[in-house]
């Protein structure tokens, strides 16, 4: 039980005995999976503090299971999310959670829409974050930011590098555009902004 309260959420603090063929569930994990809950165990100001990569991971397994994150937990991740862990926090580990997302989840802009609302998207993606609001023109219905989340979405989770095409593939746009706010917008030579881009973040 001591190693369990140490484990990120009540999904993962369950444990299996062989010999009574039991589940041992001090955290009602089995409970908050089954309201589609993503619950931390104990003080989640803590669980985050213990290792910042659970921020992402949190926000990752939201979006592959469809579950919530409840209302507490939540706090704590807007309000850790401003720490400054990028020095204790390898960019590499949180690649791996966008991965481990771009494979599984049907929305995967879920988990970036996510790191939008915290804060973590302008640390990350500060490019992408750009795109927010960023108007397109008369043959768009949405904007920048938007419009990347629907190609995005539109690609299976079979093909995950294409997911990061999709996610790539416009985000030359706020650079580019001339006679922005007007119908007649246009965003010549963005693809081969869009491709630095992609290059740099890479």
């Amino acid at each position: 039980e001591e190693d369990l309260s140490r484990r990120d959420f009540t999904m993962n603090a369950c444990a299996y005995d062989p010999l009574t063929e039991k589940i041992i569930d001090p955290f009602n994990g089995k409970k908050d999976i089954k309201y589609k809950l993503i619950r931390a165990v104990g003080n989640p100001w803590d669980r985050f503090r213990e290792d910042y990569l659970r921020l992402f991971r949190a926000l990752r397994f939201s979006a592959n299971l469809d579950f919530c994150i409840e209302d507490v937990t939540w706090d704590a991740l807007y309000s850790v999310s401003y720490d400054d862990f990028s020095k204790v926090l390898s960019i590499e580990r949180v690649r791996d959670e966008l991965n481990k997302c771009f494979k599984q989840a049907n929305k995967p802009s879920d988990m970036l829409d996510d790191m939008y609302e915290l804060g973590l998207l302008k640390i990350y993606f500060p490019e992408l974050s750009k795109c927010h609001g960023f108007k397109q023109n008369k043959y768009h219905r949405y904007d920048v930011y938007w419009h990347t989340f629907y190609v995005l979405d539109a690609v299976p989770a079979d093909f995950p590098l294409i997911r990061w095409a999709a996610l790539f593939h416009d985000l030359g746009k706020p650079a580019s555009c001339e006679d922005y706010g007007t119908p007649e917008a246009s965003f010549h030579n963005h693809e081969s902004i869009s491709e630095e881009i992609a290059i740099d973040i890479m």
